[in-house]
């Protein structure tokens, strides 16, 4: 059986562009393992595939990364599986160490252009670190998607990798019937 190990940093209830990825992974035939965060404030969780939230000491800045991290390489290290799936940078770094030790593939998914966001941008020391884990492995990266174009294009200026889009639609739902113009208060007769 095929296995993928599916991570990333936040609360699982609330990604679902991770549900969505896992979902077609089990579409192609993987069992899926998806790893993410338990926060005091996580709602239930329920998917079609197996599901596993870390609980931490710590919640945010270095401390949450290195812990987090840390207790990600070990999973990944333990885990047997035949695919390592990898969402945005903060979590690319065990990904890629796994892979290279044990000869796994790896597919990473930026969601954004990482390094450039504002939030790092406005803290040059901390957007540093990020970029020097960039610079060292997304030139090494075979399989790498992201949300859209110009992502990929800047990726590709930068680093000269190929980088596919695979765009961030959200998974189709029934929404039950469409409500009445009068329903809604809307005029019958006024285009809008």
């Amino acid at each position: 059986m095929k296995r993928a190990l599916v991570s990333v940093t936040n609360d699982l209830a609330t990604d679902n562009r991770a549900h969505r990825s896992c979902s077609v992974l089990q579409e192609l035939g993987y069992e899926v393992l998806l790893v993410g965060r338990r926060l005091p404030g996580s709602l239930p969780l329920e998917r079609p595939y197996r599901t596993r939230r870390m609980r931490l000491l710590f919640n945010k800045g270095p401390l949450f990364y290195a812990e987090y991290n840390t207790r990600l390489f070990f999973l990944l290290l333990c885990s047997r599986v035949t695919l390592l799936f990898s969402n945005d940078l903060d979590t690319l770094l065990p990904n890629f160490l796994v892979a290279r030790l044990r000869g796994k593939k790896l597919v990473y998914d930026t969601h954004e252009f990482y390094t450039e966001v504002p939030e790092l941008v406005r803290r040059p020391r901390v957007r540093a670190v990020w970029l020097a884990i960039e610079r060292w492995i997304f030139p090494r990266l075979r399989t790498v998607i992201t949300v859209n174009g110009s992502i990929a294009e800047a990726y590709r200026a930068r680093y000269g990798n190929t980088v596919d889009v695979v765009r961030n639609i959200p998974m189709a739902r029934d929404l039950g019937p469409l409500p009445s113009r009068e329903a809604l208060g809307l005029p019958p007769n006024k285009r809008i």
